[in-house]
């Protein structure tokens, strides 16, 4: 037994000897005072009602509480006359003389008898017997006392070893109970930390541990993706890279051995070693991007922003993909303002485009609108394009992802953080052989 099922079963253990102690400092250590207030409780108030009996001259009732408190009971009234008990019962029962005397008050007393050597508990009740002071005596053996006291004691130990054993064993099982899911849990942290995403906890109480189960289960599952997409980028990345470096080599190669005056093939192995560095450089920076924003290390810097100035700036870009692929631009209700972080917002329209003119592959519309709703801006980008199959919408924006099998899946997942950061409300709808759109929310300005 060892971690934490040790500190449980001495948890309870514990508690279970805390509660035999005071079980015993109440029932060995203070039991003749607890049995001893006991009795005289019970003789006050069969006293209390003898002398009701006695002036209502109910014998039978008299006889039947005498007889009940287990007492030896005497009445005398003030000359010393004997109502109840039998003559010379004082004497023999020892009862000092003083004790004889009506009294004022009513009196609990210890006395011993002076030939016997017997100790005696008394109650003194003093009343009023034909309306004349009398005296009420009721004595038990204080040896009875101790005789219920010692037996008691006697039982006590008996119970105690039956608890003690009890307490054992209950702490033994609820140590072994408790930590079992604790355990489940803590081998299921060394497999997944070792590198196994197929755990599953079978853990179904519906506790606090049941909760904590689930939420590893959930753990697992979202690393089991992660990790998927992790090796399918390092797939991608590597074949992406490999691709436009091998062209980059090859074309710097005839480079370096081309001697002729062709300033045209020149100029061509030069652009395409361009266009390759650039290709590069665009998954690099997409890849560290996405990492920066997911740091969340990323402080926008709100300002206003002149909405129709911006798509402008964005379809400059794509000047050229416009013109050779035949696309129409078809712009409305551009002219307002919105906040935002410039930079940001430019990027992730910059990447809605490049997915709409990606999908495009000969001709098309790009439809770019806004519509100004209460304290926000909604803004819609729409294409003609191929469409995303409807398996695939639910992925979009999960980095890595790519439904269409090309580029890096990085270009929405970049969206989708910056207009987190924004506070935007974000939606795609899409169908096959259709088209696309892209809803996006910004703040008036």
């Amino acid at each position: 037994m060892k971690g934490i099922q040790k500190k449980f079963f001495i948890s309870y253990l514990l508690i279970g000897g805390i509660i035999l102690s005071l079980f015993w400092l109440t029932q060995v250590v203070f039991i003749n005072k607890i049995y001893s207030y006991y009795k005289i409780n019970q003789l006050k108030n069969y006293s209390e009602k003898i002398v009701e009996a006695i002036n209502n001259n109910n014998e039978m009732l008299l006889s039947e509480l005498i007889d009940k408190s287990s007492a030896r009971v005497i009445a005398i009234s003030q000359n010393e006359i004997l109502i109840v008990g039998s003559k010379g019962y004082g004497k023999g029962l020892g009862i000092p003389e003083t004790l004889l005397h009506p009294a004022k008050n009513l009196k609990v007393v210890k006395y011993e008898h002076p030939f016997l050597h017997i100790e005696y508990l008394s109650i003194i009740r003093p009343f009023l017997y034909h309306g004349k002071p009398a005296t009420l005596i009721m004595s038990i053996p204080i040896a009875a006392i101790n005789d219920s006291v010692n037996l008691f004691k006697q039982v006590f130990w008996w119970i105690f070893v039956i608890t003690l054993i009890a307490i054992l064993s209950i702490s033994v099982y609820m140590s072994k109970k408790f930590t079992r899911p604790i355990q489940i849990l803590k081998n299921a942290a060394h497999q997944i930390a070792s590198g196994n995403l197929n755990v599953k906890i079978n853990y179904k109480e519906e506790d606090e541990l049941g909760d904590l189960a689930k939420s590893m289960n959930t753990m697992v599952k979202q690393l089991s993706i992660t990790d998927k997409f992790r090796k399918d980028l390092i797939a991608n990345i590597s074949h992406d890279l490999k691709t436009p470096l091998g062209l980059i080599r090859g074309y710097s190669e005839m480079l370096l051995d081309y001697y002729g005056d062709d300033k045209e093939k020149r100029e061509k192995y030069l652009n395409i070693v361009i266009k390759e560095t650039e290709r590069m450089s665009k998954l690099v920076d997409d890849v560290l991007q996405l990492s920066k924003l997911q740091s969340g290390m990323v402080e926008i810097k709100e300002e206003p922003i002149d909405l129709e100035k911006l798509i402008f700036e964005t379809l400059d870009i794509f000047e050229i993909q416009i013109l050779e692929k035949n696309i129409e631009v078809k712009l409305d209700n551009l002219k307002l303002k919105v906040i935002a972080d410039r930079e940001m917002i430019k990027r992730a329209i910059i990447n809605i485009i490049s997915n709409a003119m990606a999908s495009m592959e000969n001709s098309g519309i790009l439809t770019i609108t806004a519509e100004p709703q209460d304290k926000e801006i909604l803004i819609k980008i729409s294409d003609t394009g191929c469409g995303i199959p409807q398996k695939d919408l639910e992925h979009i924006f999960d980095r890595y992802y790519k439904g269409n099998k090309s580029g890096t899946g990085l270009g929405l997942a970049i969206v989708k953080e910056i207009l987190t950061l924004h506070g935007s409300k974000y939606e795609i709808e899409s169908k096959e052989k259709i088209g696309t759109t892209f809803y996006f929310t910004l703040k008036a300005g």
